[in-house]
């Protein structure tokens, strides 16, 4: 499964004083408070572990969709080379975290999941609906890969979870969609070429 979230750092919602005092405290297990306190920067590195934890959530409720978005049990762990870990309820997940000064993108994959993925990050223009805005990035970048016209592409909800579809039908695809602030995101497992 996969899942993932962006943020948009210069947003007013991740503004340092914008928080509640109590926010570290219920949102961060001990270990990630420990990074916090020791990182240079701890405004930016919060929104990231955040992004981890959010994406990974997304994963998780495609396996159990009873999970719960508890986010100081989705417990982050950094690894080498700058991605990260998330640990929850027993379950492990890879996340990949890309982006620049302005935004992080966190991909989120179960572990063990096999498979290509395609994943991208665009702005978006004030005034514009940010789901729609997902929809189409996700619609634009997915038809070449899948080598098919845009119009045979489309994005239904099950639930709250979007699945691609190709030709009217369930794509063999994962789906995941986010927006935040000025950016909207989304990240596609895709099976196999050979599968």
């Amino acid at each position: 499964m996969i899942g993932d979230d962006v943020v948009d750092f210069a947003d007013e919602e991740t503004a340092v004083g914008t928080r509640h005092p109590r926010f570290d405290a219920r949102v961060f297990d001990p270990s990630e408070r420990a990074l916090l306190g020791m990182s240079r920067e701890p405004e930016r590195l919060r929104w990231i572990l955040w992004a981890a934890k959010e994406s990974a959530y997304k994963a998780a409720r495609k396996e159990v969709p009873a999970t719960v978005f508890s986010p100081s049990c989705f417990v982050v762990e950094p690894e080498a080379g700058g991605d990260v870990t998330v640990h929850a309820a027993g379950r492990r997940f890879r996340v990949e975290l890309r982006g620049d000064g302005d935004h992080v993108h966190a991909v989120a994959h179960s572990a063990g999941a096999a498979g290509r993925t395609c994943a991208a990050v665009a702005r978006i223009d004030a005034g514009a609906s940010p789901s729609a805005a997902a929809r189409r990035l996700a619609i634009a970048r997915l038809a070449p890969v899948l080598g098919v016209a845009p119009e045979r592409l489309a994005i239904h909800r099950h639930g709250r979870v979007p699945a691609l579809w190709i030709d009217g039908a369930p794509a063999a695809a994962d789906l995941s969609l986010a927006h935040h602030g000025r950016f909207v995101s989304f990240a596609c497992a895709l099976p196999a070429r050979d599968a």
